[in-house]
């Protein structure tokens, strides 16, 4: 497997290293005072001028061997009581696995990832003597944009769906990162797939960062149920990932044989039991995880419209010829005369009832899954065939929130520092409680699962087409997938011009964006 970055190894916490840390950090911050720091996004040095960010330090490896611990170049300065405004959307929604629960909060609890946000704007707040404060809104993009039209100072950022943020990107109403001092795009807690990814123009608007979890939940991915795979007899999905043998073809095969009419009344419905398990808009990532790009960019960073390709097409019908098929899969779309809650009692319960072979859904499902009795595990979304050099796995542009700066920021010295600053701490509170301890140590069930979690996050996918939704392309696939039609080249070809009218729309906006 390539492109394999190990998150084991650098989110490692080590209780005997916390005592050298917070020494180290004390002398530090008594020199970092009384310095100053011009900034410079794009340098990637680390000086002595970096916050002490009073966290563990990382392993390189399972031994005694200890990285150093990487600091953000931002100067700590004193800012006077100054409260930091951050506009999000709300930390209690009707599905509360999507809440922003990742931004605020206001005591320590017991829970992980309260107590590590807790953690991080604590130490933020009383090194760089500011307050935290967060205006919830269920469309924060939109109140942005009022905002920043009516020339009002009203937030220092907003962490909204990618979706949902590409829209003021466009319209002038965000800052590029990219000349926000002291945002230095090159830390490791700034997504570099996302940075290289996301960018138009040469230009970035919006990325993902350690700031926040819920872009990691937004993660498309694949659980197993165990006992199913032991019971059917079926080959290890976790070997088959590691030999690059996890393909659409393999997925099929194994699917084939675990669908079962439990009820006997000749007819399969959600209370049977399924090889596969998602609704009819999988049919998108599971073409992009297929190494298919229906849009790239040329030299000059300007988004350019692929379509699909022979291979595209070949990975389209055979995703099609699998999931729609529905003696095989359950689709949340050909659920309609259930009333109640659809995903709580009909879609996860059937996979925590132990009758789905594979889910195929947001990282998410493995902290709702907690209390699921029968052992499953995570695996990467299939390869298109085994020459596929990498796996690919998507974000959904519908939960994933991402970093944006106001264009009416009134200080981006003071917001670049601040931003970089709670990013860094993040990266050695807030990462490691979501990564290693909920994740790979409190709901993961064995070792291979945290194997998975660092090729799946190292291997992030973000197709524009997906997030801009240029020329409504997703819905051809969602359509396809819903009305089992294999034949798409008509609408493919029709939808052609505008999708290509839509990116023109798009890099005229940020070629006039001065932002």
């Amino acid at each position: 497997m390539k492109n394999k970055i190990s998150f084991k190894t650098v989110f490692k916490i080590g209780s005997a290293t916390v005592l050298m840390i917070l020494i180290l950090c004390m002398t530090l911050s008594v020199f970092s005072c009384s310095q100053n720091n011009s900034g410079n996004n794009d340098s990637n040095t680390n000086s002595s001028q970096g916050i002490s960010n009073n966290s563990d330090t990382a392993n390189t490896s399972e031994s005694s061997t200890e990285a150093p611990k990487i600091l953000s170049d931002a100067p700590v300065k004193d800012y006077g009581g100054y409260t930091f405004r951050i506009l999000s959307k709300p930390s209690n929604t009707v599905n509360h696995h999507w809440d922003a629960k990742d931004i605020v909060a206001t005591e320590e609890t017991g829970d992980i990832i309260n107590d590590a946000v807790y953690k991080r704007n604590t130490t933020i707040c009383d090194e760089y003597n500011i307050k935290i404060t967060r205006t919830e809104n269920d469309t924060p993009s939109s109140l942005l944009q009022k905002s920043v039209k009516a020339g009002s100072d009203d937030y220092d950022l907003m962490f909204s769906g990618i979706g949902d943020t590409v829209g003021p990107a466009q319209n002038g109403v965000l800052i590029n990162l990219k000349n926000i001092p002291y945002i230095d795009l090159t830390k490791p807690w700034y997504d570099q797939n996302a940075n290289s990814q996301l960018s138009i123009d040469n230009k970035l608007y919006t990325t993902f960062c350690d700031f926040t979890i819920v872009d990691k939940d937004s993660t498309w991915v694949y659980l197993f149920n165990k006992k199913l795979i032991q019971d059917l007899g079926l080959e290890n999905p976790y070997q088959l990932v590691k030999d690059g043998k996890w393909t659409i073809d393999k997925m099929t095969e194994m699917c084939k044989g675990a669908s079962k009419d439990l009820n006997g009344d000749g007819v399969m419905t959600w209370e049977d039991q399924f090889g596969w398990e998602g609704e009819c808009w999988d049919m998108n990532p599971g073409i992009i995880s297929a190494g298919v790009q229906l849009t790239s960019k040329d030299s000059s960073d300007l988004p350019v419209y692929n379509g699909l390709d022979d291979k595209g097409m070949t990975a389209f019908t055979k995703l099609l010829t699998l999931l729609g098929d529905k003696n095989l899969c359950l689709r949340s779309d050909d659920v309609t005369s259930y009333t109640g809650d659809l995903w709580a009692d009909v879609m996860d319960r059937s996979f925590t009832d132990g009758r789905i072979l594979f889910l195929n859904g947001g990282m998410n499902r493995v902290t709702l899954f907690r209390s699921m009795d029968t052992d499953f595990g995570i695996i990467p979304s299939p390869k298109f065939d085994e020459n596929q050099s990498d796996y690919c796995n998507t974000v959904t542009q519908f939960s994933a929130t991402s970093l944006a700066v106001p264009a009416t920021a009134s200080d981006l010295e003071r917001t670049g520092i601040l931003t970089d600053a709670l990013c860094a701490e993040s990266h050695y509170t807030l990462i490691p409680a979501y990564y290693d301890v909920q994740l790979k140590t409190k709901l993961a069930r064995d070792d291979d699962s945290g194997e998975m979690l660092d090729l799946i996050f190292s291997t992030r996918r973000f197709e524009l087409s997906l997030i801009y939704g240029w020329g409504s392309l997703s819905d051809i696939f969602t359509n396809a997938m819903k009305n089992n039609t294999a034949d798409i080249t008509s609408s493919l070809e029709k939808a052609a011009s505008k999708v290509q009218t839509a990116i023109q729309k798009t890099i005229d906006a940020y070629s006039s964006n001065q932002n």
